[in-house]
This record gives C-alpha cells, structure tokens and sequence, in this order.
C-alpha cells in the first residue's frame, strides 16, 4: 500500500492531466443544474488538489461539492487527455470522508454495512417480507411522503416482485460455457427479479449456471463513498470467492456492479483481477451476443416500453444499444428512448439518499415524460436507477412497471411445455 506522501504526489500527478479546456461542463449533470464552476469535474479536480497540496481544508462546503457528483463519467467520455477522474473523485471523498458530521457518517456506515454483509441482508429481507404481509410497507411510504428528507429510503423500497420464472425451462446442456451470476446487494434485498429472469434464459440457451454461495459484495458503493479501504478488502474477497470455483464467463446483472469490476486491476493489484476482468460482462450484452444462435420464441408485447440507459452501461461499452437489441426480438414491442437519453437520472448509487434535490431535480424531465405517454413499462439495468425511478413514479401514481431489460425478455419468452413462465 502507498504511503501518504506518494499517494499525494500520485493523486497530484493525476489532477496535472487535467487541462482546464470546460469541454466537460455541459455534459455535467450537477453543474447542469447549479452553473457553479465548483460543481464540475475540473472544479472538483481542482478542489482535490488543493486538498492533496494542504491549500485548502476539508470544510463542509467543499465536502458537498466533492459528495454532489453523481459520479456518472460523462465528462471522461468527452475528455481530450482521458483523466482519470474516477481515481481523483475518489481519493478526494477519501481524504474527506472522516470530516463529515457523525450522524452522517452514522446513516451512511449503516447503509453500507447492510448492504454488504449477507446477514444483514438476509434479516433485512425477512422483515420486509413481514411488513408486506402485515402491509406495514404502505404506512411506510405514507411516512416517507410526509418527512420526504428524513425518511426518503422508505420511499424507495419496492413492493416484491411475484414474477416466476422455470427453473430448468431445457433438459441439459448444450454451450460448454460455466456461467457465473454476480446478483446486486440492493437487489439481493429488495427481491429484484432479474436474478431468476436471468438465471431462466441462460438456461434457456443451454449455459451451465455456476451455484455459487455470493455473500461477498463487490465493494462499489464503498469506493463511491469514500471508504476505499474496506472496498480493497471487499474486492479482496470478492477475488478470492470466484478462485477455485473454475468459471468461463461472470456475468453482473446490474451495470453498477460490472462497472466497478473493470475497474479491479486499477484499484486492487491483485493476479486475478485481471483475469476475472477479462471473463466478465453483463446479462443484456452476453445475452445478445449468444441469443441468435438459438431458435427462440417470444409472445408479442403490443405495449410501450421505455429504455433508460443508466450511465454505468455507458462506462461498460460492451454492446451499444444493448437493450434495445435484446428487445427488438419482442413481437409488436413499441421501444422508445428518452429525449434527454443522455442525461444522467441522479441516482448516483446512494447519492439519492444524501443528496435528494439534485436526484429529484435530474430525473423530472424523464418522469415528466413517462407521465405524458402511454408507456406500460420502463426498463433500466441498473438497481439504484430503478429503485430512484420507482420511487418518482409512485409519488405521482403512474401505472408504469419498472423492471430490468432480462425481466421483459424472460417475460415474454416462450419456454418448453413443461416450464411455462408463471406471472401476474
């Protein structure tokens, strides 16, 4: 590990990249909305090398200012010199995290060890199974609406989901391939759909599905958040979890967690990394590029359908258009992108929960949109995306599904007589 003194003249280095030329600006969700030099990336980069200088401290202000970014990356993708501002953001909320008041770092320690630890999730995830048979789940919401600020998580837990997918739709195998499901913490809690939905039509084109005992998270929100230590350790473990488990392909079903993975090699100078980085990909674009080799079917979806694109895919770059290629198999599927597709939603992984108005203020012109059609679903790839746009979708009662693009295609495809797809 590097000391103190070569991690500041490492991070310096880094900041030097940086030519101030503003082309990052307009593609910047957060200065988008504020016009404050200190809310874009070169001004966020400047603040984290002054901090890495000791020309300036860590004042409430400046942690805001470094907390607010949505992390999205659009500014690399337009980026002349290619900065490496994801490691810059990164050490910045590092150096700052320590200097937030306690009862903020409580929430967020809180937030993360749950989402992290597999027996938190499991009694968290039984307790929101009790409160949706006791119905508690809807006072819930009711309490969030009132004190939007104080309670805004509640206003983010879904209903579970009661789609069912067959769970060996073909007899045998017919790919040599060992696939690997990497399922989302968040959506390991929540009862997220898209693990069953994706472990349903890999079988259905014939992959062997690895069972593995995931209780190893994958260390994103961690590093996102300033607690880059315990993220090295998470993506220790994580490694060390898939080592002797002989895999051809991981595949992450959300595109926060893939992201983070390919980012291994730059974070973790661990053997593996590498190698478990060069075997991953995420469902929508395996899926897509194993699907025409098979002579799949599909019920028709005479419905519209919205696709968000959340930033993470972006960063992924697997497969352009992945969603829309995987659904354009749909018989009669009315697929529609959002006029401002490439605006961030504000998400922004737990930035929904901390910092609520920018997150309200970058989804609105989609929700407005959503509510000014006819739309009968939405999908997103991304957990945090989904769970913001649920959340916005119920305050003003839109009857839109949001789901993951693997949910509609398990959905609609036509399995063998004896799996039939079982929903609502």
């Amino acid at each position: 590990m590097q000391s103190s003194h070569h991690k500041n003249k490492d991070i310096i280095a880094a900041t030097d990249e940086c030519v101030m030329c503003g082309l990052c600006l307009p593609h910047c969700p957060t200065y988008s909305i504020t016009k404050n030099e200190a809310e874009s990336p070169r001004g966020r980069i400047a603040l984290v090398r002054a901090l890495h200088e000791s020309e300036l401290l860590p004042s409430p202000v400046l942690i805001d200012h470094l907390d607010q970014c949505v992390a999205c990356m659009n500014c690399v993708s337009v980026c002349p010199v290619d900065i490496e501002y994801a490691k810059i953001l990164d050490a910045g909320r590092d150096t700052t995290n320590q200097q937030h008041a306690l009862f903020h770092r409580m929430k967020k320690t809180l937030l993360l060890a749950t989402l992290s630890k597999a027996s938190m999730r499991r009694f968290i995830k039984v307790l929101l199974l009790i409160c949706h048979a006791l119905r508690i789940d809807s006072f819930f919401r009711i309490f969030a609406a009132r004190f939007p600020n104080r309670l805004r998580i509640l206003s983010l837990i879904p209903r579970p989901d009661k789609a069912r997918f067959p769970s060996r739709p073909l007899l045998g195998r017919t790919q040599d391939l060992r696939v690997a499901l990497v399922e989302s913490c968040a959506g390991n809690i929540f009862s997220d759909s898209a693990l069953p939905a994706a472990k349903a039509v890999l079988q259905a084109l014939g992959f062997e599905i690895t069972r593995l005992p995931q209780t190893r998270c994958c260390g994103a929100l961690h590093q996102h958040s300033g607690y880059s230590n315990t993220a090295r350790k998470l993506i220790q473990e994580f490694c060390d979890s898939f080592k002797k488990q002989h895999i051809d392909v991981l595949v992450s079903l959300t595109t926060g967690c893939a992201a983070h993975i390919n980012r291994y090699p730059e974070i973790l100078n661990h053997p593996f990394a590498a190698e478990l980085v060069n075997n991953h990909t995420d469902i929508s674009s395996f899926v897509v590029e194993h699907m025409e080799k098979q002579a799949l079917k599909f019920r028709p979806l005479p419905q519209k359908v919205f696709i968000h694109e959340p930033c993470t895919q972006k960063q992924i770059g697997n497969i352009t258009q992945v969603a829309e290629r995987l659904l354009n198999v749909i018989p009669d599927i009315q697929l529609e992108t959002f006029q401002d597709d490439l605006a961030c939603c504000g998400a922004g992984g737990v930035n929904m929960l901390f910092h609520d108005e920018h997150a309200d203020c970058l989804i609105q012109n989609k929700i407005t949109e959503i509510a000014n059609s006819d739309a009968a679903y939405l999908v997103t790839p991304n957990i945090g995306c989904a769970m913001h746009f649920q959340a916005q979708l119920s305050k003003i009662n839109a009857p839109v599904v949001v789901c993951h693009p693997i949910h509609l295609f398990a959905q609609q495809l036509i399995y063998s007589k004896h799996a039939e797809l079982q929903h609502p």
